[in-house]
């Protein structure tokens, strides 16, 4: 999880109740387990040559809570 908050520039207590660390109710959090079968997903499938690069959080988030992702406009 230190990883993960490092590739977001965020703290736990973004996506954790800290005081309740089973408490899955924040927003962030289900976003965040969202993201996470995404990044597992291209790891096992999407990936998959040897030298594909490794998805991770900071792949599309850059230190940012809010990645700068902007889709290109349709020819």
């Amino acid at each position: 999880m230190l990883k993960i908050s490092r590739q977001l520039g965020v703290t736990c207590n973004y996506c954790h109740n800290v005081k309740n660390f089973k408490d899955t109710s924040m927003p962030t959090w289900k976003i965040s387990k969202e993201h996470m079968k995404v990044v597992h997903l291209l790891n096992t499938e999407g990936f998959v040559s040897n030298k594909a690069p490794k998805a991770d959080c900071f792949m599309c988030h850059q230190g940012k809570v809010k990645y700068n992702y902007i889709e290109p406009k349709p020819l």
